[in-house]
């Protein structure tokens, strides 16, 4: 369980910086949805308590801790070099500090409102703490699939990132599986994941790889390059 578990953390350690990466060499979080990375930040809170109190493996404990502060960063990084908002790095600071330091109190508060309601047979208190955070890590993907839809193409997602995720998911599932008895909100915390991947990659297979011409970007490209059309907000 550890040694498979072991591998999907370092997975998951390493699945957000390439896309950290980028941001920072492009300057630009251009065709990523900001929403996508606030609302996977609260689900890893989520499902960062509901590890703690189900007493899982180490490495599937701190799996969301790194994913939840990861993702906390890809959304700062939105906010700094995004069009729409453009905060300005002291700004930027002080919205990351702001951040951590709530996320840290939520965190502790759910994993002690969580064990609250076990010790007072609360019904249903721990699967709420599993299932929330399956919920929103699934929501989180929407409003990204809509700005791929849109633009007809994979603008800004990191296909490294995307890959690193999948493989994360695939070995904490493994991990799960060793376990004596299958804990089935995780395991399907996991799939989910693999499954929203899995729809990212087959995006950027139909629209980037088979399909380039149907992108609006390059659509959008030319009009500022000629001059005619308007561009709409983002």
């Amino acid at each position: 369980e550890n040694v498979f578990g072991m591998l999907g953390i370092i997975f998951w350690s390493f699945q957000l910086l390439p896309q950290v990466i980028d941001n920072y060499r492009a300057k630009s979080t251009e065709g990523l949805s900001y929403s996508m990375f606030f609302i996977w930040t609260l689900g890893a809170l989520g499902f960062g308590s509901y590890g703690v109190v189900e007493n899982l493996s180490i490495p599937i404990i701190v799996q969301p801790q790194i994913f939840g502060s990861l993702s906390a960063l890809c959304y700062l990084q939105c906010l700094y070099y995004g069009k729409r908002t453009q905060w300005s790095l002291r700004r930027t600071v002080v919205g990351g500090i702001v951040i951590f330091v709530a996320m840290a109190g939520i965190q502790v508060a759910a994993v002690y409102a969580t064990k609250a309601g076990e010790d007072h047979h609360v019904k249903g208190t721990t699967a709420a703490a599993g299932v929330i955070p399956i919920i929103l890590i699934a929501i989180g993907f929407m409003p990204q699939y809509f700005d791929i839809y849109k633009d007809r193409s994979v603008v800004g997602v990191s296909m490294a990132f995307i890959a690193a995720d999948a493989m994360g998911a695939v070995f904490s599932i493994i991990s799960l599986c060793f376990r004596e008895t299958i804990d089935l909100l995780a395991t399907l915390n996991y799939v989910v994941v693999l499954i929203c991947d899995t729809i990212i990659a087959g995006f950027y297979i139909y629209y980037n790889r088979l399909n380039p011409s149907l992108a609006r970007v390059r659509d959008i490209k030319e009009e500022k390059e000629t001059g005619t059309g308007e561009i709409g907000g983002e």
